[in-house]
């Protein structure tokens, strides 16, 4: 069976989407990394949804790595967090349960499909949590 045009170019514009997403979070884990390394300490609290959400909003903001790099060192309880989230958006993309945020404005932030993407599942998952559905972070 052959995809039509209009589907390939979905299918493409989706991966594509997808692909900039890891490439973000890559970038994102390794500064994380540096600051915990650097300040020789990890976040005492669990992840905690309302901090995961706080800090996206902030990254989004930020347009250059030290921006962001400033935004973790400030809230790294919010970045751990937000990490967990990510790793949430990672499960759901493998499983192919996750509906991904394909429109990319032209100009964007450093980390805005990032933080996107993180907005979306973490908004998915207070909706499922109004009925009892599936936390931040699971077992699984």
């Amino acid at each position: 069976m052959q995809l039509s045009r209009n589907q390939t170019q979905i299918t493409k514009k989706y991966l594509d989407s997808v692909n900039t997403f890891c490439v973000q979070l890559n970038e994102f884990c390794l500064m994380f990394q540096g600051e915990i390394l650097r300040l020789q300490t990890i976040p005492a609290s669990g992840p905690n949804a309302n901090l995961a959400v706080g800090f996206s909003e902030s990254l989004i903001l930020c347009p250059t790595a030290e921006a962001a790099r400033n935004c973790i060192r400030r809230d790294l309880a919010g970045a751990r967090s937000f990490l967990v989230a990510a790793d949430g958006v990672l499960r759901r993309l493998r499983t192919q349960r996750f509906e991904f945020p394909m429109d990319q404005p032209k100009h964007q932030t450093k980390f805005y499909l990032l933080s996107s993407g993180i907005d979306e599942f973490l908004q998915t998952c207070r909706q499922k949590a109004l009925v009892g559905i599936e936390p931040i972070c699971s077992a699984a």
